[in-house]
């Protein structure tokens, strides 16, 4: 097998993923943070690639010199990235910075193990991403990528299926054109089947052995659900829509429905908690509405600033 996906960053601010999926790509790989700086568009560009089916993946630009930083930075990126979310494909630490190059080899090896030990002691299915400078000369890459999954960078015109992940081109590019959706982006080829390992694994926020097929008809009637929701059953917010999903129910209908209970003599309007890490764009696909029709009926000047506690009205 081949999947034929991009890695990004906010140096490409503003990419359209649903015109990169009309262009062939089928998963993409987000920039989470530079070391223990979260990147910018990282919440954006989930969101997106979640409402679109495309599979997804993260790395963090790793800046550790010691044993002990590699573990922080891996603890940052669990604790304000991956944490809360799902991924279908690995999570990689990114390795070719100049100060880890100045190291000796024995030491970045001791660095690697660090980032991704901590990584898998999380629940997480940790990667390596070098090219093959870094590969060969700055860590022991061949006995290394015996043990965790490695991401290999060689921009070149030929395929390179030694390993799982094949980053063939970014600003040059000998195999197609090195734009998508209009941004010059690095590009990648996939020969695993990623989303089966991980989730049969119950690894990066799946549970073990969840089936790929459509969820069977739920056993219980949204006003059962409703019922226990009120009595908190299902936890709330961000949380209680997660595992309705996850259970294979209509969050939207079952929390009309507990609307409905708890006011039953008045119209309710719907209305959203924001979390942390929500958009208004996230907010519009899961109501079925647009961010404009959002920003009026709340009165939000600015659809880009949005916080934690805020509460949102959907529109009718």
């Amino acid at each position: 097998m081949r999947k034929f996906g991009i890695d990004i960053s906010r140096w490409q601010r503003g990419m359209d993923l649903a015109q990169a999926k009309a262009e062939g790509v089928e998963f993409v790989i987000l920039r989470g943070a530079n070391s223990c700086d979260k990147d910018s568009c990282f919440d954006s560009f989930y969101e997106q690639a979640k409402a679109l089916g495309l599979g997804v993946g993260c790395y963090q630009y790793s800046l550790a010199v010691t044993e002990e930083q590699a573990r922080v930075e891996a603890q940052y990126l669990i604790d304000n990235v991956l944490r809360g979310r799902q991924f279908e494909y690995p999570i990689y630490m990114d390795c070719e910075d100049a100060d880890q190059k100045a190291l000796e080899k024995e030491t970045v090896d001791d660095i690697i193990r660090a980032w991704c030990n901590a990584m898998e002691a999380a629940g997480y299915f940790a990667g390596v991403y070098c090219n093959g400078d870094f590969y060969r000369n700055h860590c022991s890459g061949a006995e290394m990528s015996k043990r965790y999954t490695w991401w290999y960078a060689a921009w070149c015109a030929d395929e390179i299926t030694d390993y799982p992940m094949h980053q063939f081109g970014g600003g040059t590019n000998m195999v197609r054109s090195n734009t998508v959706a209009g941004h010059v982006c690095d590009q990648d080829y996939c020969y695993m089947d990623f989303p089966t390992v991980i989730r049969a694994a119950g690894k990066n926020g799946y549970a073990a052995d969840v089936p790929q097929e459509t969820p069977a008809a739920p056993a219980k009637t949204v006003d059962e659900l409703a019922s226990e929701v009120i009595a908190g059953e299902w936890g709330n917010g961000a949380e209680r829509q997660q595992r309705l999903e996850a259970a294979g129910y209509n969050y939207v209908a079952v929390q009309g429905a507990v609307n409905a209970k708890l006011e039953p003599d008045e119209p309710q309007e719907t209305t959203y908690n924001v979390n942390p890490g929500d958009t208004l764009w996230g907010i519009a696909q899961t109501y079925g509405t647009t961010v404009a029709a959002l920003a009026n009926h709340n009165d939000i000047a600015d659809p880009g600033l949005i916080y934690a506690g805020q509460e949102i009205r959907i529109p009718d």
